[in-house]
């Protein structure tokens, strides 16, 4: 705690939680500033809904229904559709007919797909790293643990307000 802070806390004005709610609120903010910066980048001219469909296409094997895609990336059917159809035209999806049911149509990630998310992946990796430049090996360890608990105390106090489902 800063100087500043420690005498704002004194008169009353801000308690910790306080600054680690605006902590957490500005990291959060400037994480998505500079990710949406990233997408937008020359190289990649992705939107955040056409990545998270990229994202969640590139680990899997086989073709994806778009009914499941809609429901993995919490799209409505009709949205997902306008971003299958970006995706699409790029090149970095193709849209595949169910061999079993020629009205199912199934989506998968072409190899262009995999090879930009990889790269954005790994850009992202190197805006971390320089962000997080400053501090010492163990406090990076410590931060991770500090991060995860604060993640899983969050999760838990959502499960429990949503009536035990997480999204």
């Amino acid at each position: 705690m800063t100087q500043v802070h420690r005498e704002q806390h004194a008169e009353g004005e801000r308690t910790p939680f306080d600054e680690i709610e605006r902590s957490l609120m500005q990291i959060s903010w400037l994480a998505q500033r500079q990710f949406m910066q990233l997408l937008d980048d020359e190289r990649f001219r992705l939107t955040v809904p056409q990545f998270y469909t990229l994202l969640h296409l590139e680990p899997l094997t086989e073709a994806c229904k778009m009914s499941d895609l809609a429901e993995a990336t919490h799209q409505s059917a009709a949205s997902l559709t306008g971003v299958v159809d970006r995706l699409d035209e790029k090149q970095l999806i193709e849209r595949v007919r169910d061999a079993k049911d020629r009205r199912q149509v199934m989506v998968a990630v072409t190899t262009y797909g995999r090879e930009l998310v990889a790269e954005i992946k790994q850009a992202r990796r190197e805006q971390m790293q320089m962000a997080l430049a400053h501090l010492a090996e163990t406090e990076i360890e410590a931060l991770m643990v500090l991060l995860d608990r604060v993640l899983s105390g969050m999760a838990r106090t959502l499960e429990r307000a949503e009536g035990g489902r997480l999204a």
